[in-house]
């Protein structure tokens, strides 16, 4: 969606709970035209009319313009909201995931994934658990935090991230259509590539935080 007819569209609606036809096209473009990028923004399932003949958001279009600036009406560049899932088998080992996708491809971390709209973190994290592994395991929300990787001396990666801890996950790790694979690892192996710089650290808070914890971590 890049037409300005569109953008006008989505701009005016953003601002109003619903609007009539009348009241929704400029007076300088012809009705025929403006109804095609109208129905354009129908087809994509970013607005609706209702039984009373007033074109609002759908549902959909209220997230979709949930992440447009108002100043430009472009995506606006925000972190990513993802669960960490951290396990330890019975001998101490932690299970780690290889990234199979940019940012950050071919580095190994821990098990990771965006939380859906409508789902808890909880949920998020034993979804994404199984989803990526094929294991599954009783896992406890220790804390929360950012994390920034810089490259070049620009942002590559930004999340905020809800950390979930567990031991002696069940089942066995298998293939999936997840891009990535997941393997387990020594803590000592940590601190050096392919792992990610923030698995020490992450590591710890998992294992020992008593109390729920925020941190922000930034790494160059």
């Amino acid at each position: 969606m890049t037409h300005h007819i569109q953008k006008q569209i989505l701009a005016k609606l953003i601002t109003h709970p619903y609007l009539r036809f009348s009241k929704l096209k400029p007076s300088n473009i012809e009705s025929n035209h403006f109804m095609y990028h109208l129905k354009a923004l129908m087809r994509e399932g970013l607005v609706v009319k209702n039984d009373e003949g007033l074109y609002l958001l759908s549902a959909e279009g209220k997230q979709f313009a949930d992440n447009l600036s108002l100043e430009t009406y472009k995506p606006r560049k925000q972190p990513n909201i993802v669960t960490l899932v951290t396990c330890q088998n019975e001998k101490g080992q932690w299970l780690v995931y290889k990234r199979a996708r940019q940012p950050l491809i071919n580095q190994v971390g821990f098990v990771y994934g965006k939380v859906h709209l409508g789902e808890t973190i909880s949920e998020a994290a034993h979804r994404e658990l199984k989803e990526k592994t094929g294991l599954q395991c009783e896992l406890t929300h220790k804390g929360d935090g950012y994390i920034t990787i810089y490259e070049s001396g620009e942002p590559v990666s930004q999340i905020l991230f809800h950390l979930f801890y567990g031991k002696n996950p069940y089942g066995e790790i298998k293939p999936t259509k997840k891009p990535g694979m997941a393997s387990w690892a020594w803590q000592e192996e940590f601190g050096h590539p392919p792992y990610m710089a923030s698995m020490p650290e992450l590591a710890q808070l998992a294992k020992e935080s008593t109390e729920r914890f925020f941190v922000e971590l930034t790494y160059k």
